[in-house]
């Protein structure tokens, strides 16, 4: 009797354990669109808007650009958020002499399977390796979404919002602690602009990209050297298993049209000490991103 695939990815497991992350002699030829910044900073909806466009597939955050090693745990993971069947996983496991390979060889069986010419992929922390992104898939465009960080700050703290039960959404009582939803915002910002002189790197803000959606994704699409499809800004009305509340479950408002209703939140949602304490940790920040901070704030 054959062994369960759940059971193969258990086999799988100890050959994987002791495989390194990266291998010198394979550096992908791919060129794909990758995705990263702040969580809560926008970059589901841009994921979502991006894989509406023909070309390009992108599907539920992985995390396996800044993942260090491949386990059971990992692998299971990534195959019920890509919907691959664990005996796909397998296959491609053993076909790949590293995991840079195994990434390269996963995604483009999913960009073929979508009918589209060009992978990508979207977790907030790629925004923290882009110096390994860009060694391993040298052809790749990295775009980070950035957003005013106090609006950021004000959803961190109630991050997660939900958990899903029997496919039903169950709302938490998070409330995490304000300075250190700062901090998170900081680290992440700072690891992205670090790369602005890089032509591969490209920033846009949030704040543009819900008030101008048009004019954004135009420039989005020319950095990508993608033509443009009026698709991307009609997003919601596209029908993809990669966007059920299982797959995002912290962002189902990205399902939706544009909502420019959280712009600004943080002067109604942030205590006037929350407020100054947000300036004390990153006001310079702000200021640097071309954020108004007014003294009476």
């Amino acid at each position: 009797m054959s062994p369960s695939p759940a059971v193969m990815l258990e086999h799988l497991y100890e050959k994987l354990f002791h495989r390194g992350w990266y291998n010198d002699d394979y550096i992908s030829k791919s060129s794909p669109v990758i995705i990263g910044g702040s969580p809560r900073s926008g970059t589901t909806l841009i994921r979502v808007m991006l894989d509406s466009h023909r070309n390009i597939y992108i599907g539920p955050e992985t995390g396996l650009l800044y993942t260090n090693l491949l386990n059971k745990s990992k692998l299971a993971n990534v195959s019920k958020q890509l919907d691959v069947s664990p005996k796909k996983i397998r296959s491609l496991v053993k076909e790949s002499k590293s995991n840079i390979k195994f990434i390269d060889s996963l995604f483009e069986f999913l960009q073929k399977e979508a009918g589209k010419h060009r992978w990508g992929e979207k977790s907030p922390r790629n925004v923290t390796v882009i110096q390994r992104i860009f060694r391993y898939f040298p052809e790749s465009r990295f775009i980070h979404i950035i957003r005013d960080g106090r609006d950021v700050a004000c959803s961190l703290r109630h991050f997660p919002k939900h958990r899903v039960v029997d496919g039903e959404l169950i709302k938490l009582d998070t409330n995490n602690p304000i300075d250190q939803c700062i901090s998170i915002w900081v680290e992440n910002v700072k690891a992205g602009i670090k790369w602005r002189d890089d032509p591969r790197y490209m920033e846009i803000q949030y704040e543009a990209l819900v008030s101008e959606p048009r004019q954004t994704m135009e420039a989005v699409l020319d950095f990508l050297s993608e033509p443009w499809d009026e698709t991307v800004l009609n997003y919601y009305r596209v029908d993809s298993s990669t966007r059920g509340i299982d797959k995002m479950p912290q962002n189902i408002r990205a399902q939706k049209p544009i909502d420019k209703s959280a712009l600004g939140r943080w002067k109604r949602d942030l205590a006037p000490s929350e407020q100054e304490l947000f300036k004390e940790l990153a006001g310079d920040l702000l200021i640097e991103l071309g954020y108004e901070i007014k003294t009476d704030w």
